[in-house]
């Protein structure tokens, strides 16, 4: 199995000039952990995670940032008092805060080749593109969890032609043993809850006896001791 069999080949994208509010907003209401940047010709320009909005010196989270200098009564009073800092803040776009170095894969990796990147670089989603750098497809971290899911597995072991014969003897031994583990270990409980019950049945009755006559348990010496003489 190859990217190009998962990956998702309608890929939203950002253009470079939009708003880094717009990418904020798009991540949110797609629910995205990083978005492509492209430009008009749809060729790979940069990559826009969660972490690109945060500045790296103050550690402010940049759309909200940009939204309370918006609101103040000082920029929209008069925006030609702004600094120019505070103005290129505002006007920030895509292209500001991408990152440019990009790790791409290319839809004839293998699974194995995708995992490796997602292990060592520490990326989420890749990009996929081909040998122009035109964006052809994407793929997150959580489309190889689902493919491994439990569900997918089954789904690609029922839909196997070859059922070899040691799949029905794992599957059996695998039923028998789960059946069996779970009487032992029922039988086992069953016995220890009727040992402690007859155990406290036992410790009631003495207790009783005891209170009836206190001289019971003890030896003929130590009634002995409690007798005149």
């Amino acid at each position: 199995m190859f990217v190009k069999d998962l990956m998702t080949k309608s890929v939203i994208s950002v253009r470079p000039d939009q708003t880094v509010q717009q990418v904020a907003e798009m991540l949110h209401q797609y629910h995205f952990t990083g978005i492509p940047v492209a430009d008009n010709r749809n060729r790979l320009l940069g990559m826009i995670a969660e972490r690109d909005f945060i500045a790296s010196d103050s550690k402010l989270y940049l759309p909200t940032y940009i939204k309370l200098l918006q609101d103040t009564d000082f920029i929209s009073g008069d925006k030609k008092l702004l600094p120019k800092e505070a103005r290129d803040i505002i006007e920030a776009t895509a292209e500001d805060i991408m990152n440019r170095s990009i790790v791409t894969a290319k839809a004839e990796h293998t699974l194995e080749e995708l995992a490796e990147l997602f292990a060592i670089k520490r990326v989420n989603p890749i990009p996929v593109t081909d040998s122009n750098g035109i964006l052809v497809g994407i793929v997150s971290r959580s489309d190889l969890i689902k493919l491994f899911s439990k569900k997918s597995i089954e789904q690609v072991v029922q839909n196997d032609a070859m059922h070899r014969p040691i799949d029905s003897h794992v599957d059996n031994v695998y039923n028998t043993f789960n059946s069996r583990f779970a009487y032992v270990a029922k039988f086992r409980a069953n016995v220890w809850i009727t040992i402690a019950i007859v155990l406290f049945v036992i410790g009631f009755i003495a207790g009783i006896i005891y209170v009836a006559d206190p001289h019971i348990f003890k030896g003929p010496d130590e009634v002995g001791q409690y007798q005149q003489p």
